[in-house]
């Protein structure tokens, strides 16, 4: 997977509620940082996920996505600290 759509929310009031049974919550325990991990030789990660059953999970994401995620969160830190500062 090369694409990810990414959807942004101002507060856990206004985002998606994952609740049983639909969604089952699992610990992310692991991340393997790969290193040529795709067919063009760029990295990947693969987080390791463990539910309380003790069954393992595994998502496999390229080093872009992660890259690009990194980059929304710090928008998104951004963007609410500037709120913040506009409401006081």
């Amino acid at each position: 997977m090369n694409h990810l759509e990414v959807r942004m929310h101002d507060s856990p009031d206004v985002a998606p509620k994952y609740n049983a049974p639909e969604f089952k919550a699992a610990s992310l325990e692991i991340a393997h940082v790969v290193g040529r991990g795709t067919n063009n030789g760029n990295p990947t990660v693969d987080l390791v996920f463990i539910d309380a059953n003790g069954q393992q999970y595994v998502a496999m994401i390229t080093g872009g996505i992660i890259q690009n995620l990194a980059g929304c969160v710090s928008g998104m830190k951004q963007r609410t600290e500037d709120q913040d500062k506009v409401s006081s």
